[in-house]
């Protein structure tokens, strides 16, 4: 009798199920909480909520949260030889790691709420390019995923719609900078919501992957 190998997961229904885990976290924090939405909620509420909607997946995989950087390189075969770059540390933690169903990291998911800080981003991204390219043609790390979440409320100039819209185009944009031209990378978002009169949110990822050579 043979046996049916697992599927590989596709990375748009990974993209599609990190969407999918933001508006189920802002509608569940919503009606919990008696109206508070997502920007007010702790960020591993989200994270927990993402990693519950890739496990659903249908695939060969496992999931595992706040895995240590150094040890996410050392599993994928990424160490190498020579100094590991400062912004990959024996503390570091990723947020979500996914993982091949052989059991090696696939691709590093970061995962945010509402945020500002370009300072905050510029890390962000930088570490997930360092952790990339480490022996990119040997490692088992295949892209990253950069996720987050924008609301706004509308204003004198701008639409809520708006705001959400320069915001989450203004990540992306930053973001290219700091990869620069060795990467392939695509937004991609979740419908605009508009819950409340006034009131809007969006969830959006960046996916990021080292280009063919």
């Amino acid at each position: 009798m043979r046996f049916k190998m697992p599927k590989q997961i596709s990375t748009s229904n990974i993209i599609e199920a990190l969407l999918d885990g933001y508006t189920h976290a802002q509608h569940e924090y919503e009606s919990m909480s008696g109206g508070y939405w997502l920007w007010q909620a702790p960020e591993y509420y989200i994270t927990t909520i993402i990693s519950q909607k890739l496990h659903q997946l249908d695939g060969a995989k496992y999931i595992t949260l706040e895995h240590g950087s150094k040890n996410t390189l050392e599993e994928a075969g990424a160490i190498g030889k020579g100094k590991l770059p400062s912004n990959i540390t024996e503390r570091g933690r990723v947020d979500i790691l996914l993982w091949w169903g052989n059991a090696t990291p696939r691709a590093i998911i970061e995962v945010k709420n509402q945020f500002f800080s370009n300072e905050q981003l510029e890390k962000d991204i930088k570490r997930l390019k360092a952790s990339l390219l480490r022996k990119n043609g040997s490692s088992s790390l295949q892209f990253g995923i950069f996720s987050f979440y924008q609301s706004a409320a509308d204003g004198d100039r701008k639409t809520a719609q708006q705001k959400i819209a320069d915001r989450i185009n203004k990540t992306y944009t930053n973001c290219l900078s700091f990869l620069g031209e060795g990467f392939q990378v695509s937004l991609h978002t979740s419908e605009l919501n508009q819950e409340l009169e006034n009131n809007a949110w969006q969830a959006a990822c960046i996916l990021m992957k080292v280009k063919s050579r």
